[in-house]
């Protein structure tokens, strides 16, 4: 059955563990290992910069760079501890792609995941410390034809 933007929004979120921003922004300061991971596009960042302890895995890319697979030349760091505290944020409410994101994650092993609320705009409403990306972006930047599996 074809379901509507708003249905996929609120079944996502459903299945996702939430975290309002307040809370996002108080376990990023007293936990040194969380990590937000903001799934907006390149564009969405250059409008806000990304947040204190965030790392941009924009679309689809956040799959490949929290893989395992040693012959992934995409992954990254970052995503590779399956027990790190990792936040999902997108851009406003409802926070469709966060909560897509985390499930992703969870799906992939991750036990301590949690989308933002609200995603980006709660998070500077929260008072989120931002700053400019001074690396380009860590998105994925290949074609179609050359995803892996493809």
């Amino acid at each position: 059955m074809a379901q509507t933007f708003l249905q996929m929004a609120k079944e996502a979120m459903a299945q996702a563990q939430s975290i309002s921003a307040e809370k996002a922004i108080a376990e990023l300061e007293a936990n040194p290992n969380a990590l937000l991971v903001d799934v907006r596009d390149e564009s969405e960042v250059a409008v806000t910069g990304l947040g204190t302890k965030a790392f941009n895995a924009p679309g689809r890319s956040i799959a490949w760079l929290a893989d395992t697979d040693t012959d992934n030349d995409y992954r990254t760091p970052e995503l590779q501890d399956r027990g790190r505290r990792i936040l999902t944020t997108c851009g406003m409410s409802p926070c469709y792609r966060g909560a897509k994101a985390a499930n992703l994650l969870m799906k992939m092993g991750f036990t301590d995941v949690a989308y933002v609320e609200g995603g980006m705009a709660a998070l500077l409403a929260a008072g989120l410390k931002t700053e400019s990306p001074t690396r380009p972006s860590q998105a994925i930047e290949i074609g179609e034809a050359q995803l892996p599996g493809s």
